[in-house]
């Protein structure tokens, strides 16, 4: 859904002391490029609306512009992209047919499909150019956008997917807006919609065809892996959803979330990320907990990270999210069945039993729900780290899911979880006193027995501040039984590795292979790497 116009306040300066400010209305036309939103000093945007935020999506054809009415609070989020004229507009359907009845199936198998149809683009838009020549107001570039939008990318919904602020993209039918869990807002409404239930139809069909899977009146559900391993779910017209066809993309970040990023979005403290960074040194079995979109996959594959590099890893999955840097790892996806006898399906139960003959260090299960559970324990029980996710708010919610139908853990079982920790999403007020959702590890607690857990941290919400206390921490003993030290020298090395990752906050090394490096490198020459750091023996 493009928009024809857009009327921004922009702020100017007037007189010699350049004291007064004056509004002046702006129109940004669709058939050219706009400035770069970062330029412009915006304030409103349409009518009784401010300008919260502004950038660039596919810079210059399209960008992204969150508003927020003044009289009701709601946030919008508009995609605006730069129009095709009509000359233009000829032009590109052309190409797109031409696309559409001369592109042949690859004749060898091909890694990439999406970069065979690429380059065939490619080749049509040289074609086109080569036959009309010089033409007077035509923008190959933006011809270019449209058919890398429509043709290989997400059609109207690609600026959405282009957004790394975007973690997921909902539609719940036709003619309703396209809504999208926004990093900084929550879930938000858009600009984009569906106008006919054919239109969504076609594209929920387009989105199963990219996704190598097969959707229709027969089969109206859909859970598959889109192209840069995003998960959709859909389903089909009217068979299970009364307003039509709809579908859910959750988006799947190449460059994941690291403990620094934790870190630097105040989820975790410097200590604690520390403190984990040891627990998953010496192996110790960690559950992370959270609702629902709170981020524990996320802060799964951040502690991950911090693993040694000489452990060998299985991690199991039913869809592929988890980004390691390490080498010696196993990664097992479920399989479902498109029988009704399901004699086809992969369960994580049977991932879990196969995964024990790779003889893994590690076994990692990106969320456990039912028998598998059970099978991750008897692991555990026999040798094995594990560190998984639960849909649970608290330990006690945890260890009742866990001790009940279907997972059925035997209660001597919980001791052999030492780590657990619970990721919320809570509201905090940002520097405009507007509320805002942020993700907090608001508790960690180490299980000494069925019923019995410690609580090492504590989120204060009123300082946004966490209380890490280590004097008698279960683990903390643990390693030092384990190393033959004292606890003292523990802690000192928690204060050790508390350096590291704050000096890898502080200079900007927050991707996750450039974390895995200082990792090994504490491992193999610890010395060298706290010089580095600047950190001094007390």
């Amino acid at each position: 859904m493009r928009l024809p116009r857009l009327r921004i306040r922009k702020r100017s300066q007037e007189g010699a002391g350049g004291k007064d400010a004056v509004d002046s209305l702006v129109d940004i036309e669709p058939v050219k490029p706009v400035a770069s939103p970062e330029r412009l000093r915006l304030s409103v945007i349409r009518g009784d609306s401010r300008l919260l935020e502004s950038y660039a999506l596919y810079e210059p054809w399209a960008y992204a512009y969150i508003a927020e009415d003044v009289k009701t609070g709601v946030i919008s989020y508009i995609v605006y992209e730069v129009g095709l004229t009509p000359q233009e507009e000829s032009v590109y359907k052309s190409i797109v047919d031409y696309i559409t009845w001369e592109l042949e199936p690859p004749k060898v198998p091909v890694e990439d499909v999406r970069e065979y149809i690429s380059r065939f683009a490619r080749r049509a838009i040289r074609l086109f150019q080569l036959k009309l020549g010089r033409t007077p107001g035509l923008s190959w570039s933006k011809i270019g956008y449209y058919i890398e939008r429509d043709v290989i990318g997400y059609g109207p919904i690609d600026p959405l997917m282009r957004d790394p602020n975007v973690e997921d993209l909902s539609c719940n039918g036709p003619g309703i807006p396209v809504y999208v869990w926004h990093r900084r807002y929550e879930y938000v409404p858009t600009s984009v919609a569906f106008g006919t239930p054919q239109e969504l139809d076609e594209f929920v069909v387009k989105l199963a065809h990219l996704a190598g899977k097969h959707i229709s009146v027969a089969y109206p559900v859909l859970d598959a892996i889109l192209p840069g391993g995003h998960r959709v779910a859909a389903t089909f017209q009217r068979e299970v959803s009364t307003k039509g066809s709809t579908f859910t993309i959750r988006k799947f970040r190449e460059d994941p979330i690291t403990i620094v990023d934790l870190i630097n979005y105040g989820t975790v403290s410097p200590e604690l990320a520390a403190y984990f960074w040891l627990a998953m040194d010496y192996k110790m079995t960690t559950l992370i907990l959270g609702v629902t979109g709170s981020g524990k996959t996320s802060t799964l594959n951040s502690i991950a990270n911090l693993l040694r590099p000489t452990y060998k890893i299985v991690t199991i999955e039913d869809t592929p999210e988890l980004r390691l840097p390490q080498e010696n790892w196993v990664q097992l996806t479920s399989r479902p069945s498109y029988l009704v006898s399901g004699v086809s399906e992969v369960k994580l139960y049977d991932l879990v039993k196969v995964s024990l003959r790779y003889r893994p260090d590690v076994i990692i299960v990106g969320e456990v729900r039912g028998e598998e559970a059970y099978v991750l324990f008897q692991a555990i029980a026999t040798g094995h780290s594990g560190i998984t996710t639960l849909h649970a708010e608290d330990i006690d919610a945890a260890v009742k899911r866990l001790t009940s139908p279907p997972m059925n853990i035997p209660e001597s079982y919980v001791p052999l979880v030492n780590v657990a920790l619970v990721i919320k999403r809570v509201t905090k007020l940002d520097e405009l006193g507007r509320p805002r959702p942020v993700r907090r590890i608001t508790s960690v607690w180490e299980i000494e027995d069925y019923g019995k857990y410690r609580e090492l941290s504590t989120w204060d919400p009123l300082r946004d501040r966490f209380g890490v206390d280590l004097e008698g921490s279960l683990v903390v003993k643990r390693v030092a039984k384990m190393r033959g030290v004292s606890e003292s020298e523990v802690v000192d090395d928690i204060m050790k590795r508390k350096a590291v990752i704050n000096y890898l906050a502080a200079t900007g090394r927050r991707s996750y292979r450039e974390i895995a490096s200082y990792v090994y490198n504490y491992y193999y020459r610890p010395r060298e790497v706290l010089k580095e750091v600047g950190f001094e023996e007390g």
